[in-house]
């Protein structure tokens, strides 16, 4: 199952639609910008590619952003047909003239669909993406010479935290969601056995970033609050440092409630307020995190905040466990929530 069709059939749950302009055995390009207008080719068709090859959506959305000359911020499936395709919709700021305005009168099936979906991947979902372009040269220096030579793996205790996310794994999984991985690796580095590894993010610049380096790993650009996979698809879903960039508690119940329906088990982890913490971590939040590289994530939590918040939304119906992890980071707060 290594084809982008079995993938995406295999974990995603959408409509299927019997579309005679669509090809068989493909995938299908439709892009749309912020002002709700639709667009396809010079011939007014679907790009399009053969859903058979052996490559990862990634290469396909880099190799669509070089022939039609655009950047693409979202990319995510719009529905399956019933001659085995997938409809991809791509969300642009800047128009190309290799791509023609459509009458989307003439695929009303499909642009409906768009309508519908689009609204989760509008402007409000774009702070951090855009402030990661607007400051890529700090972000190359913080991977490039901070992480390296000051907040090392040696100090962040990252040997010993891939083994506790491993115990809490458990090694008999053949599926695993990283729900908003971001530029974390954690899932990945810890489940390189695990035959099916997705990493998700609403982000694309990271999902572009880590399909370099983790080839074996499907990426999805998908908006945690809007999951649209298959009812428990994954064995374990992972989830870290998210809930802070999430407004308040209702946002934070609709998350774990997504969750909880796509995987059996879930585990969160999230770094303790910082304020809370003080010492280094408070220095490193406000000085590196927040001045130098402008982290849009600010509500953040205690450990009461946190079991208060998960307990609401997941004590009637599972068992939870809490748990700590501490570093030059600060405290990372877990809970490991596991359904009846």
């Amino acid at each position: 199952m290594n084809n982008i069709f079995d993938i995406y059939k295999k974990i995603y749950k959408l409509d299927t639609l019997d579309l005679d302009y669509i090809k068989d055995n493909s995938i299908s390009f439709i892009f749309f910008d912020n002002d709700d207008k639709c667009y396809l080719n010079e011939t007014h068709s679907f790009v399009t590619y053969s859903s058979l090859l052996q490559l990862k959506m990634v290469d396909l959305i880099y190799n669509i952003e070089k022939i039609y000359s655009l950047k693409i911020y979202n990319f995510f499936p719009l529905c399956f047909t019933k001659n085995n395709s997938i409809i991809m919709a791509c969300k642009i700021k800047e128009k190309s003239s290799k791509l023609k305005l459509i009458d989307k009168k003439k695929i009303k099936e499909v642009t409906d669909l768009l309508d519908k979906e689009s609204k989760y991947y509008s402007d409000d979902y774009d702070d951090e993406r855009l402030l990661i372009e607007k400051y890529n040269s700090r972000y190359r220096f913080y991977h490039n010479f901070i992480k390296r030579y000051f907040l090392t793996e040696k100090k962040r205790r990252k040997k010993e935290y891939l083994k506790l996310i491993n115990e809490l794994i458990t090694t008999d999984i053949s599926s695993i969601i990283d729900v908003s991985c971001g530029d974390n690796d954690d899932v990945f580095r810890s489940c390189k056995d695990v035959p099916l590894v997705v990493g998700n993010d609403i982000n694309a610049y990271h999902i572009k970033r880590a399909q370099n380096r983790y080839r074996n790993v499907v990426f999805t650009n998908n908006n945690m609050l809007h999951l649209k996979y298959n009812d428990y698809c994954f064995d374990v879903s992972y989830c870290k440092n998210t809930l802070h960039h999430l407004n308040g508690t209702s946002e934070i119940k609709l998350a774990l409630k997504n969750l909880l329906k796509v995987s059996n088990k879930v585990i969160i982890v999230e770094i303790e307020d910082p304020k809370v913490t003080g010492g280094m971590p408070r220095f490193l939040n406000k000085y590196l995190y927040i001045k130098f590289l402008k982290d849009a994530g600010k509500k953040f939590l205690d450990f009461k905040g946190f079991k208060n918040a998960i307990d609401s939304s997941c004590e009637d119906k599972c068992n939870i466990s809490y748990l700590t992890f501490e570093n030059i980071l600060g405290k990372y707060m877990i809970a490991v929530i596991e359904k009846r």
